[in-house]
């Protein structure tokens, strides 16, 4: 069985990779945004086939990123629910307040 300290080191991993996952993502769709303008502006004067291997390539990345994300996110929210079982288990009956774990629920959205 997992320990709480293990469970909470593991939450902050995931928390830590949806953040970078996320901006990866950003980056992608940034990126994307910068060659449609460029088509626009230029088209003529690019190799089509090129222009639209770049983008499949990029849209493809940004596809596989946020299936990832989908992974991380999904196994964060498991974990969050299996600590608030755990918190609750090993919490005393006669508590004063104030214990528990605190999780950092930084939500991120695209």
């Amino acid at each position: 069985m997992t320990s709480q300290s293990d469970m909470v080191a593991e939450y902050e991993k995931l928390v830590e990779l949806e953040e970078q996952y996320t901006e990866r993502i950003q980056t992608c769709i940034k990126l994307l945004g910068d060659a449609f303008n460029i088509i626009a502006a230029k088209a003529g004067a690019l190799s089509m086939d090129s222009v639209k291997e770049a983008t499949y390539y990029l849209h493809s990345t940004e596809i596989e990123l946020n299936h990832v994300l989908y992974y991380i996110r999904l196994e964060k929210s498991i974990l969050t629910n299996q600590l608030e079982i755990e918190t609750k288990l090993n919490k005393p009956k006669h508590s004063s307040g104030g214990d528990g774990i605190v999780l950092k629920k930084r939500s991120v959205r695209l």
